[in-house]
């Protein structure tokens, strides 16, 4: 596993049982989610059939996201997926840990 993937999946893993707040800019769309964190998993391509998945980071819990009109819809599934193809981390600390992958811009802070 790359090492950004293993400290992200580090950073991730210290924030069980706490709700963390994830911002994805991709191209022009920002996506605020409010996610409450049990566990981690990693998905590795070769683990997988399907040749569209990649390699991810699975945060199993439950949570929320804003919708246009600013209302907390809840997510379709317990899980939310980071891909993490080409991961660059610009910043890890305690509290925040802002990365980037081929796809999206990600800010992940303690809510």
């Amino acid at each position: 596993m790359d090492q950004n993937v293993l400290k992200l999946m580090d950073w991730l893993t210290a924030q069980a049982g706490e709700t963390i707040m994830i911002k994805k800019q991709e191209m022009n769309d920002l996506d605020t989610v409010h996610f409450n964190l049990e566990t981690v998993d990693y998905r590795n391509t070769e683990d997988v059939i399907d040749e569209y998945l990649d390699s991810a980071l699975i945060l199993r819990g439950t949570g929320n996201t804003l919708n246009r009109d600013g209302e907390l819809v809840p997510l379709p599934q317990q899980n939310y997926e980071i891909a993490v193809s080409g991961l660059q981390l610009d910043n890890a600390d305690d509290g925040q840990v802002e990365l980037r992958t081929e796809r999206a811009k990600y800010s992940i802070s303690k809510a």
